[in-house]
């Protein structure tokens, strides 16, 4: 019988090999434990502060609280109007180094018209003989309202502080009275000439005034239209003085 070593040479290799695997896999094991007990490396400090706010878990609720920052308000871009200023009447002054040859004359500011109504306005209230004439030349909306009996009147009642009665007048015609808050004033209609004349009354204490237009004698009498003036901001007149230098 042949001798035999008691190992066969072929499976040494095998065995050498997985040692080395176990030999290995312990040594990773090892270096990995080692790892984890490392101790911490601090963290170094930042130039930058942070801080923990802690919100509310509650919905619609939360413990942060605002920072109130003051910033100045910037100027409205858009500008003011300019305030609205009335200029006082100015006094104009003439210095002559003789004696004047006419006596100079300021012509008055007219006042705006407030409210104006033609002779056929519903308010006016006639009362008597009067007749409506259309198509009347030169007259406001071209008619007239014309009393052919003495005692004939129209009234009227107003508020404002001022009041202007137009008529035509022209030859034959009559007179009237005009009476304003109970104060009669005696207006004579005729003329040589036919043409629109105005009455004006004098400034009123502003509130409701009552007039009355009553056909007083002569031939016959017409009303043509009833304007109230606004006079509230009249425009300054100039005054005009006269001073003479010897």
């Amino acid at each position: 019988m042949d001798n035999k070593p008691s190992l066969d040479r072929e499976l040494i290799w095998p065995i050498l090999l997985g040692g080395l695997s176990v030999i290995g896999i312990g040594a990773v094991f090892m270096l990995g434990r080692l790892s984890d007990a490392r101790e911490a490396i601090p963290a170094p400090d930042t130039e930058t502060p942070f801080r923990y706010v802690y919100l509310g878990t509650e919905p619609g609720l939360s413990t942060l609280t605002p920072e109130v920052t003051n910033t100045p308000l910037a100027p409205p871009t858009e500008a003011l109007p300019p305030l609205i200023t009335v200029a006082p009447a100015t006094e104009v002054v003439f210095t002559s180094t003789g004696q004047p040859s006419r006596t100079p004359t300021s012509s008055p500011t007219l006042a705006s018209i407030l409210s104006k109504v033609d002779d056929t306005y519903f308010e006016l209230l006639y009362d008597g003989d009067w007749v409506a004439q259309s198509d009347v030349s030169d007259t406001y909306q071209n008619t007239l309202h014309i009393s052919f009996t003495v005692g004939s009147s129209v009234s009227f009642t107003f508020v404002g502080e001022q009041v202007i009665v137009s008529y035509q007048s022209g030859p034959s015609l009559g007179g009237v009275t005009i009476t304003l808050d109970g104060l009669e004033f005696d207006v004579d209609q005729s003329s040589p000439n036919t043409q629109l004349v105005n009455w004006t009354s004098a400034i009123l204490v502003r509130g409701q005034h009552t007039l009355v237009l009553t056909h007083e004698n002569g031939g016959s009498v017409n009303l043509d239209s009833i304007t109230i003036p606004n006079i509230a901001t009249p425009t300054p007149t100039p005054t005009v003085t006269l001073t003479t230098t010897p």
